[in-house]
Formats: C-alpha cells, structure tokens, sequence
C-alpha cells in the first residue's frame, strides 16, 4: 500500500550533438525554462520557470494548495500567464488540477515513484545506447565539458553540506549531454519529465550530499564507456545508477529524511 504523506500547506524553504534534433537543450531543461543564457523570457515563461523551480526546489512541498491570487502576487503576473503556467505544469505531472478545488502540487507516493523510476531505467539507458551509435565530435565534446565542469561538484562521503542549486544545473546537464545525440526528440521530451519528477523525490528525501557519495564514482565509468563506443556497459552503467539512486531515496523515505 501506498504511503502517503499529509505535506503542510504552502511553505516556504526547505531543502549531441545533432544540431536541430536537439530537443529539449543539451542541459535538459525545457525551452521554456528561462537562463541568462537565453535572453529575456516571454511573462509567461518566467512564471512558468519559476514555479517549477519552486516546486522541484520543494519549496511549494507535495499536496501544497497553489492558490491563484496568492502567487499572483508573489511573482508579479497576471492570471492569464499563471493559469497557463499551471496547466503546463499539470501536463509535466508536477501539478494536479481539481474540479472546484483549484490547483495542487502533485502529491508524492511509493507507487508513482517506483513507476518514474522504472521508466527512467528503461528509457535512458536506451537513449544512451543510441547516442553512442549516432554520437558525433561535437557531442563527445558535450560530454567532457559536461563531466569536467560538474566532477568538481560532485559528492563526497562526510560532505554533510546540503545539495545546492550550483550541483542540480551540473548534475542534470551531464546527464542530458549523455543521450543528447539519440535522435529523438519525443524521448528527449520524456526524459525531462522523467527527470524532474525523479529529482523531486531525490530533492524530498535525499537532503546531503554525503549520501550521495556512494553513487558519485559512477558518473565517471559513465562517460567513459560511452565515450569508447561501448554501448552495453555505458547502458547498464546508466541504469545501475539510477537504480542504485531510486534506492537511496527509498531509504531515505523510510528513515523519514524528509
């Protein structure tokens, strides 16, 4: 049976390269996500940037009522923007809509997470697997910048030093460097998903970094399987690690690190 958690209300606080196939960005966050990279976002995609932010971030924690005039206000925009915001949101599977009760962030429970985390070791070790056949210099290249600059982020065992924002942009931009080049953009797509509903519960119940040293060596054996064309070991490379990750969330779930 599912374990359910009664979360408390709003909060605030708490925890390749193929050019036009590239779909979404080699850093794996949507289009509409906005950086200083991209240039100044549209109203509505700043709002909708943020409130997933904030709900990956668990600042707006599991079953959180998400009341219109109250964010409104917070982020300075009108209606129309939020409700569209909150319709994509709900179509990522991080917002649910009620009749009559307004809008909820997605509640957390053991069933939806052990079905995320199937997907993910189903899709993405076949994503990589065509990346490495389809790969090209660029997207070999993608993948030593993305290692480099996130090994020096990477977890320690000790390292009782809370996951910051600085790890989650490295750490999301080395996988999706990974299978950028697979050719699909529908699997790419999947993938972000997959991805921010997987890291959500990672955001819930893994809350140091220490406690992710154990699975930190396997970025490296990784990218290097994948970069000498080894197909099968760099896919079931991938999927021990996500596996290994689903499992520390579980444990972290039942000591009610959270």
């Amino acid at each position: 049976m599912d374990r359910h958690r009664e979360p408390p209300a709003l909060t605030h606080g708490g925890a390749g390269g193929r050019g036009p196939e590239q779909v979404p960005r080699v850093d794996g966050r949507p289009d509409w996500a906005p950086d200083a990279e991209r240039g100044p976002a549209s109203l509505a995609a700043r709002v909708l940037g943020q409130l997933r932010r904030d709900i990956l971030g668990v600042r707006f924690r599991p079953g959180a009522k998400l009341p219109l005039k109250v964010l409104a206000h917070e982020y300075d925009v009108g209606l129309t923007p939020l409700r569209e915001a909150l319709a994509l949101l709900c179509g990522a599977g991080l917002v649910i809509q009620e009749s009559q009760r307004g809008f909820t962030v997605a509640p957390v429970s053991e069933t939806d997470f052990a079905d995320i985390a199937a997907c993910r070791r189903r899709i993405e070790p076949m994503c990589l697997a065509l990346a490495i056949t389809r790969g090209d210099e660029t997207w070999r290249r993608q993948i030593e910048q993305a290692h480099r600059r996130f090994a020096p982020a990477a977890p320690r065992v000790g390292e009782n030093a809370a996951i910051d924002e600085a790890w989650e942009v490295s750490h999301r931009a080395y996988h999706f460097a990974l299978i950028s080049a697979c050719g699909s953009p529908a699997m790419l797509g999947f993938c972000v998903q997959l991805h921010d509903r997987f890291d959500r519960y990672r955001r819930l119940y893994i809350p140091t970094k220490s406690l992710m040293a154990g699975t930190g060596g396997d970025h490296e054996e990784i990218a290097e399987a994948a970069l000498s064309g080894d197909s099968a070991r760099a896919s079931r490379l991938l999927d021990r690690h996500i596996a290994a990750t689903a499992a520390l969330i579980m444990e972290g779930w039942t000591a009610g690190a959270c």
